[in-house]
């Protein structure tokens, strides 16, 4: 899938600020920062930062054709969008991440989103998919995972990730309580292997 133009982006918003469609998310979200003068670190960078994810995740897997020619003509708030998408699109949206991260197209969204829980994705590096047109890493190791996850440039507000749709929620892996996960993993794994 190509990426979408530059004047979809969520960085295009910003007067005084052109975008890049093919520059690293965090390159970017760095030179947009500076240009609006929000602080690294704080609860502002950090609340705009995820409010960039969630836009780029939606605008590279959740966003149709009608919606991407409309967008670029008056860009709306972000519950209308959330609002304006089918079910179809929003099937679609999932079924395209299944795809990116190496999992079989589910027929359900409740079912692509119990497939890409068990996968360890970092948003951020799914996104640079996209954006580079590199392949996303799936990790396999999860305190490798959680270790580079948990990095303050790899960190997400959660309040922030479950608005407008929970597209950005709905790909967060629990990592307070690593044990806890390991054991539910392992369990969901020999549940499969046995069914």
């Amino acid at each position: 899938m190509d990426s979408p133009p530059s004047s979809q982006s969520h960085f295009s918003k910003f007067p005084n600020f052109t975008p890049s469609q093919s520059t690293p998310f965090e390159q970017e979200f760095a030179l947009l920062a500076l240009s609006q003068h929000w602080t690294p670190g704080s609860q502002q960078y950090t609340k705009q930062r995820t409010i960039a994810l969630r836009e780029e995740l939606k605008t590279h897997y959740f966003s149709s054709q009608s919606q991407s020619q409309s967008q670029s003509q008056s860009q709306p708030s972000s519950n209308s969008r959330a609002q304006q998408l089918t079910e179809e699109e929003i099937l679609k949206g999932y079924q395209d991440l299944c795809v990116e991260v190496d999992i079989t197209p589910q027929p359900s969204v409740v079912e692509c989103k119990r497939q890409l829980r068990k996968k360890l994705v970092n948003i951020v590096d799914l996104i640079d998919a996209r954006r580079t047109g590199s392949r996303v890493r799936v990790w396999r190791d999860f305190d490798a995972f959680r270790a580079y996850t948990l990095m303050d440039e790899h960190r997400i507000n959660r309040e922030e990730a479950k608005r407008d749709g929970g597209f950005l929620a709905s790909l967060l892996q629990h990592l307070r309580n690593p044990r806890a996960q390991r054991r539910a993993r392992m369990k969901r794994t020999a549940m499969e292997k046995r069914g």
